[in-house]
């Protein structure tokens, strides 16, 4: 048999084969990711921009984790840039992000006091204390210089995702465009809280493990997990955060009678030591809900 005659049974079969579950990183991003990363968070920017949500509410709208890296790298424009991909340890944070950083061999970045220098065959431009560090015409990451440098020592050794990470990744739909997985330990909320929220800091110490989505190609969707090591654990979480519902829906300020709606679309529910918080808002909402995480108004974010 001739082997051109093979291609549509090899076309078939590989219609057949089973595709891989869950939200996927860039390559070129994967495998920097060190091997004691317990936390990842992603923004797949490209496909973020193409929802009508995005279109309609974000485009004219600040979006810090997008400008600000945008800022710092050299970009011009939201849609130079593809991806954007948060690495921590628990203890230090580099941001990658992969886009078209230059036309050149390497990104023109022009930061007030910095200095470029190299280490261990790659270029930063930065200081002592934080850096940009150039790995490629489309590969870019920002942190704290000492962070940085530990990524490069780490980056030969680096096979991608950590197991238990890819694990939980597996769960995230894979056409969501915003996620995060985490697997660091006990949470804390980094502020003092008081009244109702008091021992919020104590219950949510109680998460291992957790995971989270917004999915925003046709309205605001998503859900938050969080997993406890003991199921009285998870009875609390889901009791919490079930009162905490109750609460927003308690404080909508005067004159906003679509506020208290946005608490009609989130439900929690529980599964043995597991807590989720489904998220589903409709388009008319999404407007109210910007507004009050501080979003503000729709402007130009240039």
């Amino acid at each position: 048999m001739k082997k051109w005659a093979l291609l549509p049974i090899a076309l078939v079969l590989a219609g057949c084969a089973p595709t891989t579950p869950g939200v996927k990183i860039d390559p070129s991003l994967a495998m920097l990711i060190p091997s004691d990363t317990v936390m990842l968070a992603g923004v797949r920017a490209e496909a973020l921009q193409k929802t009508p949500v995005y279109q309609k509410h974000l485009a004219d709208r600040k979006l810090p984790p997008l400008d600000d890296f945008l800022k710092q790298t050299g970009l011009k424009d939201r849609k130079d840039l593809w991806e954007l991909l948060l690495i921590s340890d628990g203890k230090n944070t580099v941001v990658l992000g992969r886009g078209k950083f230059s036309d050149e061999a390497e990104p023109d970045l022009k930061r007030p006091g910095a200095k470029r220098f190299g280490y261990k065959g790659f270029n930063l431009v930065g200081d002592d204390r934080t850096a940009v560090l150039l790995v490629s015409p489309t590969v870019a990451g920002i942190g704290e210089t000492s962070a940085l440098k530990a990524l490069i020592d780490a980056k030969d050794r680096s096979t991608g995702p950590p197991a238990p990470l890819a694990a939980m990744m597996k769960e995230i739909p894979p056409e969501v465009a915003v996620w995060a997985a985490y697997i660091g330990g006990p949470v804390h909320v980094p502020v003092d809280l008081s009244g109702n929220l008091a021992n919020l800091n104590k219950v949510l110490s109680s998460i291992q493990t957790g995971s989270a989505y917004v999915d925003l190609r046709t309205a605001f969707n998503g859900l938050i997990t969080g997993t406890t090591a003991a199921e009285k654990d998870a009875t609390t979480l889901h009791d919490t955060m079930q009162a905490l519902v109750g609460l927003g829906r308690l404080s909508a300020p005067k004159g906003d009678p679509q506020f208290p709606k946005i608490f009609d679309g989130i439900r929690v529910t529980q599964e043995s030591t597991k807590v989720n918080v489904h998220i589903d808002e409709p388009e008319e909402l999404v407007e109210t809900m910007l507004k009050n995480l501080g979003f503000g108004s729709a402007q130009p974010h240039k």
